[in-house]
């Protein structure tokens, strides 16, 4: 921003001192010249900044903002992981319930789901938890539900009497 103020206030003077010799400057011949030299000083202060470029000071500057991106990105991704998770794991306990009531499952149910990235990054059901009074049959034929829709082996279900409060 500092170079930003400077470079308009360089343009600024420039400009004000210009618009100050053309008024006082006869017409004729010598405005006209005094025009010509008015538009290459504002021309040089326009282009200054460009003129004073440290080209190791860019690289540098660039080299912080790819560091700061970089980070920011990393940081998004994570964020946007977390976030995924979290969803799939929800949406995916919401459909374990809607199926527990599509078999005939009126007991309350609480269920938790547990998730893990895959190879391509997003996360998928890995594990479940089902908290709630069920009966052995409704036990299974859930078991066999959330294994067939969701490819979560018995192994990985686990089954807890009662509510959790």
């Amino acid at each position: 921003m500092e170079l930003v103020r400077s470079w308009l206030l360089g343009l600024t003077c420039a400009a004000m001192i210009t618009a100050l010799a053309e008024a006082l400057t006869p017409p004729g011949t010598v405005r006209k010249i005094g025009r010509l030299t008015g538009g290459l000083v504002l021309l040089l202060a326009m282009v200054q900044p460009v003129l004073r470029l440290d080209e190791g000071t860019m690289a540098r500057a660039l080299a912080r903002y790819r560091a700061e991106l970089s980070a920011y990105d990393g940081a998004l991704e994570a964020e946007n992981q977390a976030l995924a998770k979290g969803i799939i794991a929800e949406q995916s306990g919401a459909y374990i319930l809607d199926k527990a009531g599509a078999l005939g499952i009126t007991c309350p149910l609480e269920v938790e789901v547990e998730t893990q990235a895959e190879e391509g990054g997003w996360p998928v059901p890995c594990g479940v938890t089902v908290r709630g009074g069920l009966t052995a049959g409704e036990r299974e034929a859930l078991a066999r539900q959330i294994e067939a829709d969701f490819a979560i082996p018995v192994e990985r279900q686990s089954y807890e009497s009662g509510e959790s409060g």
